[in-house]
């Protein structure tokens, strides 16, 4: 597994990851919606995977003796690291955006604050469960899957967005920068963490049950 690790870093993982990373940064721009910046990742994924079927990388893998489960392991890697990385870009520019430039709050979504993350985590989780257990169904094929992920993890984002702006107790809440509010702000922020941890160990055990059923 470590060995793979390495390959998908030295190989898979694409320069295009660290710069769409540092999207993250946008939560620094006033009037913006924040979960764009954070949304890149997505864009990230799809190089990764795309480059990887260029390069025949689930060929290569095959012939290696190593276990399936091993290459689905690695490729979770590749996903959780291009999305974490994003976040760990954007925590530090939210902390600073929330106490020295949008010190008021985001008029465009929600603000960058404890809730923000915690749905973002959310999100991401989703997208997860649903694209590398359909991936696996092939090994290789990313088109389809991406496509139905993403439309479900923007579908998602608006989802959220909407309904803290029409409750009036979540808008006041969680989209707020009041540590009056971060009590039930640490609360999505929790759930959304145990979330993506939960998923990414479902996702795993899916997408290794997919992936022993394939002839490559």
């Amino acid at each position: 597994m470590k060995n793979l690790i390495y390959k998908e870093i030295r190989l898979v993982i694409q320069p295009p990851v660290y710069i769409m990373a540092l999207c993250g940064a946008l939560v620094l721009v006033p009037a913006y919606p924040y979960f764009v910046g954070v949304s890149y990742s997505m864009l990230a994924i799809l190089i990764c995977f795309s480059v990887a079927r260029a390069n025949n990388d689930h060929v290569f893998t095959s012939m290696l003796p190593i276990h399936r489960k091993d290459i689905v392991g690695a490729k979770l890697f590749t996903v959780c690291f291009t999305e974490l990385l994003t976040l760990l870009v954007a925590i530090p520019c939210a902390i600073l955006s929330s106490c020295l430039i949008n010190t008021t709050g985001n008029i465009v979504g929600m603000d960058a604050n404890f809730a923000f993350f915690g749905l973002t985590l959310i999100a991401y989780s989703v997208f997860n469960i649903i694209f590398l257990p359909w991936y696996f169904k092939t090994g290789y094929k990313t088109g389809v899957p991406m496509a139905v992920a993403m439309i479900v993890y923007v579908l998602l984002v608006c989802l959220f967005e909407l309904v803290i702006n029409l409750v009036p107790f979540l808008k006041t809440n969680l989209d707020s920068l009041d540590p009056a509010t971060f009590g039930y702000q640490l609360i999505v922020l929790a759930f959304g963490v145990v979330m993506f941890l939960v998923t990414a160990i479902i996702t795993y055990k899916k997408s290794n049950k997919n992936f022993k059923k394939v002839s490559l």
